[in-house]
């Protein structure tokens, strides 16, 4: 666990209301497991007005039947949703296990199987009923509602109108999975509470499962101002994808075979459905949520039949027959990862979708639909002889000569969003390649009225061409958009001006994994970023997450480089970065905490204060079939609009293998409460031995400490005044683990004294197990007994001629040609690893001056370059030493036991 503040000290500064405050420091908890299985997986949480955290989650009941986990490539039991819930207050601080509820199970389908038969495990089966197993939750919280959705191989209801009708769920084969097995489709589901979280209404299947449905999500707007006719009305809406032939593996470089809904058949559709809602009425649920039959928002199908073999489908029905290829939906594109919002009563969709190219282009473009909840546009077409209602194609955002994807966007209303606001951010991944190539984070935003709702396509700036909306290739690509604002172009020395650049102005850097947050004037955006993307892979270079900062009348800001994270072993993964929630009605009716009619200041919302956590993960070559393990999770804040940020705290208990913990936490979801001041969140943590996950739980907070004076000085300047300094005669910086102002790590190493087997070695970063000893010396993971070169990180431990010292650390250097002014020498280095780049330097003693060669070594190891001496040079004088290096992954050396010193003839 990261060091923390002693609770003696935090209690000491709150008894003593004379302490003068000064610097912040962001202060984690211990961290707690929400899950009661060894199945927890993916936890969301969501903050209700009144302070209530509440938690959703996968995880399997007691007695779940096995499932095929496609993506993860693994059978393992088959989960459910469950919901908890805390409520803090004087006496619950949710930080204990008891303080939460007993856990809901919401979906209640692990335990049932399908209607239809399956041969889900391939060569190692026959085909039988399939358990209801859920894919992950997704929740959100609307005024007094709570939605969740998700989807599930459970699908009894075979038409998604009123009444039960008989199960049509399909399944498909995965060759590449044991001989091919087939997966049952999954449908779609919804569930609502109006008790935050503490009660839910009996699920909802939204979709039939003969198409598979995947990425739900939802979004409401319902009016919570008391003094309103429209008082507890509104509006809730879903969306999702469905594809006629089955959830697709990935084809995106990297590790995995991705199975995530981005690689999609043609015929693809995004899904919609509202729900109007009225809890104006105590105990009427009949009107509480009133959900209309699911429809297209796309144009994607146009017929029955795919291609390929006319023999038979990769699709099978419940009866375990293999359909043929006319039986099956089809279409010209394929639409994915769908997002939805709304805006006063305006739904906001937008979307990738294949290009409908007939193979001229395997790019995507990004599409965004705006229209009235109730009244989605709507088209009819013949399919077989049947009408079938269809969407429309939607406006293309992105420039279709790219490849965009990843799609996403902030909004806020008019009257949050002011004058000149921004109603809508949006902005995803565009460049020319696909599969993971190099790309840029591009943006547009829509807005400008604090009174009307200014969203559609016209609106959008920088502007798109009017005719935007087609769903021809050959229209779409000659349409002349402006060029999206290109935010991460350039990112370390970036300018207003390259806001203009094109995607490809520097091919070497790349950008990803896009997050922002939308909070009145101000707009803060940010992406993970290398300069390099193949120095990356090479761990000469990683991924760190940078913001940028919109204010409404200034403009965008420089990039700032929050996370900074200097050892490129280790890249930032899944970043989130999240504002305060709004001021709570009730207790802080004015939002300033300083009104007399405020009874809880902690309900008032700080706008200033944004958050930034973070996973970590091994930074390795995207062909490394296992992917980098993950590490742990970091957080962050700022107080001041995001113009600076605290030094950021490692949040998760777990850190991961690279430093020698077999736990490791990913893809974190964090809350906070108005001003900011305490945090919530929850994360996946994963145990490597015993193969177990946990959805766990942390809670923290953000503290002043006191900054001493005359009247309570810090005596030994280690800044922990007088009056707190259990040591205050001892200088305890850099060594004080829980703030009292004592020495409880002498070696400054983060291992407690109690637990330090090394008392006097800092081990900082190359203590493998915890000891506080240095066990491995060049951080590359080899234990330095076992290391072929102990002191450079070599990953790969080469060792050409087997005498138990890796290449790495048997440079030798030579020099052909005779140092006279003017001379060139050839200089040579063997015992490199072949394709190693070897540094040469070579230096000027008179005047200080560094010459730099750089080469790559051959298949021997031997890299040769070569230097001029300066014709300045003075015959006689020892004036030039050369050297050569390899340098590691994170920045150390392997350097010549024997650097060359030459004399001038």
């Amino acid at each position: 666990m990261t060091a923390g503040i002693g609770a003696s000290f935090v209690t000491a500064m709150l008894a003593n209301p004379s302490v003068a405050w000064g610097s912040t420091v962001i202060e984690p908890g211990d961290p707690i497991a929400l899950s009661d299985g060894g199945n927890g997986d993916k936890p969301k949480m969501q903050r209700a007005g009144d302070g209530t955290l509440i938690v959703a989650y996968g995880d399997s009941p007691a007695g779940a039947p096995l499932v095929y986990d496609v993506k993860a490539d693994f059978e393992r039991p088959a989960r459910d949703i469950f919901v908890k819930t805390c409520k803090p207050s004087a006496t619950k601080s949710c930080d204990l296990p008891g303080d939460w509820s007993a856990p809901v199970n919401v979906s209640n389908s692990a335990m049932q199987v399908t209607d239809g038969v399956f041969d889900w495990r391939g060569i190692n089966g026959n085909p039988e009923h399939y358990p209801g197993d859920i894919d992950k939750p997704n929740i959100k919280t609307s005024g007094p509602m709570v939605v969740l959705t998700w989807v599930s191989k459970y699908c009894p209801d075979g038409d998604p109108s009123p009444g039960v009708q008989p199960a049509i769920q399909r399944g498909v084969r995965y060759l590449e999975r044991d001989g091919g097995r087939v997966i049952p489709f999954s449908c779609t589901w919804t569930s609502y509470s109006t008790t935050k979280g503490a009660s839910w209404s009996a699920p909802v299947q939204l979709s039939s499962g003969i198409r598979d449905a995947i990425q739900d999500s939802s979004s409401g707007s319902i009016n919570t101002d008391t003094t309103s006719p429209s008082y507890n009305k509104g509006q809730i809406v879903i969306s999702w994808q469905e594809d006629p032939q089955g959830l697709q593996l990935g084809e995106a470089d990297g590790p995995g075979d991705g199975a995530s809904g981005a690689n999609v058949s043609n015929g693809t559709d995004v899904w919609y459905t509202y729900a109007t809602v009225d809890l104006s009425v105590a105990n009427t649920p009949a009107d509480d949520f009133v959900p209309v039959v699911p429809m297209r928002i796309t144009d994607n199908v146009s017929k029955l039949g795919i291609g390929g073999t006319t023999v038979a489908a990769p699709v099978f029905d419940g009866a375990g027959n293999q359909l043929l290829p006319r039986q099956v939906e089809a279409g010209r594109a394929g639409a994915a990862r769908p997002n939805i919002g709304i805006i006063s009563g305006q739904t906001i969709i937008a979307y990738e979708e294949t290009k409908a190219s007939a193979g001229l282009d395997e790019g995507k473009f990004v599409r965004y639909h705006t229209f009235p909840y109730a009244a989605p546009p709507q088209q009819s077409i013949t399919i077989a002889g049947q009408s079938v209602s269809i969407g429309t194609s939607g406006c293309i955002i992105s420039d279709p000569l790219k490849n965009a994807r990843r799609v996403r966007f902030l909004t806020q209303s008019p009257a949050d969003a002011g004058q000149d606001g921004i109603q809508l951010a949006i902005f995803w991944k565009e460049g020319i390649y696909d599969n993971g190539g190099p790309s840029d984070i591009v943006f547009r935003r829509a807005g400008g009225s604090p009174t009307a709702v200014n969203i559609a396509p016209s609106y959008l700036f920088p502007a798109v061409d009017a005719a935007c909306e087609t769903s021809l290739y050959a229209d779409a690509i000659v349409l002349l958009s402006d060029r999206a604002q290109n935010l991460s172009s350039r990112t370390p020395v970036a300018t207003d001006a390259n806001l203009l650049d094109d995607t490809e102005a520097d091919w070497d850097e790349n950008a990803l994994a896009h997050r922002g947050v939308l909070r009145g004037q101000d707009l803060w955006l940010g992406y993970t970023y290398t300069a390099d993307l193949v120095a990356m892979w090479a761990q000469l270079d990683n991924y760190n997450f940078w913001v940028r900062k919109y204010t409404v009348g200034v403009g965008w800001d420089t990039p700032q480089n929050v996370t900074n994270i200097t050892d490129t072993r280790i890249n930032v993964r899944e970043p989130r970065i999240f504002g305060t929630p709004k001021s709570n009605a009730s207790t802080c009716p004015t939002g300033d905490p300083n009104d007399p009619s405020t009874t809880a200041p902690t309900d008032c919302q700080d706008q200033d204060v944004v958050y930034l956590a973070w996973g970590t993960q091994e930074n390795v070559s995207p062909f490394d079939l296992d992917g980098g393990d993950d590490l742990g999770i970091y957080i962050t804040r700022s107080s001041d609009g995001g113009l600076t940020y605290l030094d950021p705290v490692r949040y998760s208990a777990a850190m991961g293998s690279l430093f020698g913990d077999e736990e490791s936490a990913y893809e974190a979801q964090i809350v906070t409460r108005p001003d900011g001041t305490r945090f919530y969140g929850v994360w996946n943590q994963h145990d490597s031995v015993l193969g177990e996950t946990a959805a766990e739980y942390c809670s923290g907070d953000v503290l002043e400490l006191p900054d001493c004076d005359v009247s309570d000085p810090d005596s030994d300047g280690d800044g922990v005044c007088d009056s707190v300094d259990s040591c205050p005669a001892q200088d305890a910086t850099g060594w004080d683990l829980d703030r009292d102002g004592c020495i409880d790590d002498t070696d400054g190493d983060g291992v407690g004294d109690d637990l330090d087997d090394c008392l006097f070695e800092d081990a900082s970063g190359w203590d493998l197990d915890g000891d506080g000893c240095i066990d491995d010396t060049d951080g590359d993971g080899f234990l330095d007994p076992d290391d072929t070169c102990p002191t450079y990180p070599d990953p790969r431990q080469l060792d050409t001629d087997g005498d138990g010292i890796g290449n790495v650390c048997t440079l030798v250097l030579g020099v052909t040609g005779t140092p006279v002014p003017s001379a060139a020498l050839t200089l040579g280095s063997s015992g490199a690893n072949p394709g190693e780049t070897v540094y040469f330097r070579v230096t000027d003693v008179a005047s200080g001056q560094v010459a730099t060669r750089v080469a790559v070594a051959n298949a021997s190891g031997v890299a040769t370059t070569t230097y001029v001496v300066p014709a300045a040079a003075v015959p006689g004088d020892e004036l030039i030493v050369i050297s050569a290096a390899l340098r590691g992954p994170s920045g150390s050396e392997s350097v010549a036991s024997v650097p060359e010193t030459l004399v001038v003839e």
